[in-house]
């Protein structure tokens, strides 16, 4: 029998949805169904057909964005710009680069928005608002640090309370904000052990939206900031 040699073993590479989805557009591209100056369909066609969330797929067009590969026009949909699609490492490398002054200046902006965003969900959250704060949560108290790697658990939650929120425009920029917070390099920056208490993490957080108490909800985004700021400034 023969023994292949170690030499053609490769590296496992982390591979993240939004990577993939960068991978099947440079695919679309090569095999020429995808051109230069082509609108993207809409988001809720490619969520659709490719089985990610919204925060998942945003991220992705973010990072093309940045390169100038995608333009995005207000109300007007998505064009490709650019005919070469960087491989996801170098998106990677790129997203590395900024330094945790940089990482914890985001946080502000996103405690400071995501805190009101939280007691306006105490106030404004719906039955099924409620519901798609609580599904992610359910689901990290059985996902494996591996498996939360390969999703974006984490953005669902903060992403549904920013949408439970009621407000249109505070959403918006709190997704923006975690697209930045991720391309600066967040989610590469924590070992896989300070995922395991995720769900202990964030049960605080549905819990006082879930009670309607505005002030409660407010009070425990705070904490949940101040904890995990703790945690990146270590």
């Amino acid at each position: 029998m023969k023994k292949p040699s170690t030499d053609a073993f490769q590296p496992i590479r982390s591979v993240r949805l939004y990577e993939t989805i960068i991978e099947q557009i440079a695919a679309l591209v090569q095999d020429g169904h995808l051109s230069i100056g082509d609108r993207f369909p809409t988001e809720r066609a490619l969520q659709e057909k490719w089985g990610v969330s919204r925060p998942v797929l945003r991220e992705a067009f973010r990072a093309l964005e940045m390169q100038g590969i995608v333009e995005s026009r207000p109300g007007g949909g998505r064009y490709l710009r650019g005919g070469r699609i960087p491989h996801p490492d170098e998106f990677r490398s790129l997203r590395l680069s900024p330094d945790r002054g940089t990482l914890l200046q985001i946080w502000q902006a996103r405690e400071a928005a995501e805190v009101m965003a939280a007691g306006l969900a105490a106030a404004n959250a719906s039955r099924a608002g409620l519901a798609a704060i609580g599904r992610p949560i359910r689901m990290l108290e059985t996902m494996t640090p591996q498996a939360y790697s390969r999703g974006d658990v984490n953005n669902d939650v903060h992403s549904a309370i920013a949408r439970a929120s009621g407000n249109p425009v505070l959403e918006q920029v709190i997704l923006d904000l975690l697209g930045r917070f991720n391309e600066a390099g967040f989610r590469d920056l924590p070992g896989p052990r300070d995922w395991t208490d995720l769900a202990t993490d964030h049960q605080p957080l549905y819990d006082a939206i879930a009670s309607g108490d505005p002030k409660a909800a407010e009070g425990a985004m705070t904490a949940h900031f101040r904890d995990l700021r703790e945690r990146l400034s270590r």
